[in-house]
């Protein structure tokens, strides 16, 4: 059995990791838009617009795409359709519960997995725009998976991983 200080070590390590995690997401929307700001400037004020920016702006809106993927599924952002579910017994509520957390496991693992594969096959090409290694582009995608297999293991295990819910007063007046 775990003790309240291993407990407590365990949620201060994963504060941690999700923390970076987190201010990696917003430096790549800060950089996002730094960089369309430099090429509108460019292209209209001094008619020469820098190849690299379109083409970085893109890989850092595909990066975002997927790390608000992972934060939204943190934070329970993300819809569900529960109307149905709600009116079965609270056994079989529990059931699906527990199906819907072994699938996204398995979407989390598949994203490891796979996007270590893409990131590997990837290597060898290069964006033209950049010069930089087509498997920057995918280089995400093994990073959420292990961001999603790590949500996942900490709510099935009842950790709350949300670190924003709104308090109920809060979502009474809204």
């Amino acid at each position: 059995m775990r003790t309240l200080n291993e407990n407590t070590t365990l949620k201060r390590i994963w504060r941690a990791i999700d923390t970076v995690f987190e201010v990696f997401c917003i430096l790549c929307l800060v950089a996002t838009l730094l960089i369309v700001l430099w090429q509108v400037f460019s292209r209209e004020l001094l008619s020469n617009s820098p190849s690299w920016s379109e083409e970085s702006a893109r890989i850092l809106l595909v990066w975002i795409g997927f790390l608000g993927a992972a934060i939204g599924f943190r934070e329970g952002a993300h819809i569900a359709v529960t109307f149905l579910v709600d009116k079965f017994p609270a056994m079989l509520q529990s059931v699906i519960d527990r199906v819907v957390q072994v699938l996204l496991l398995a979407f989390g693992l598949f994203l490891l997995v796979q996007g270590t594969q893409f990131v590997i096959d990837a290597q060898a090409a290069s964006l033209p725009g950049t010069g930089l290694p087509r498997s920057v582009l995918y280089l995400m995608m093994p990073v959420v998976g292990a961001m999603l297999i790590l949500y996942t293991c900490l709510q099935a295990f009842g950790v709350s991983t949300q670190r924003y819910a709104e308090s109920d007063d809060v979502a009474e007046l809204v």
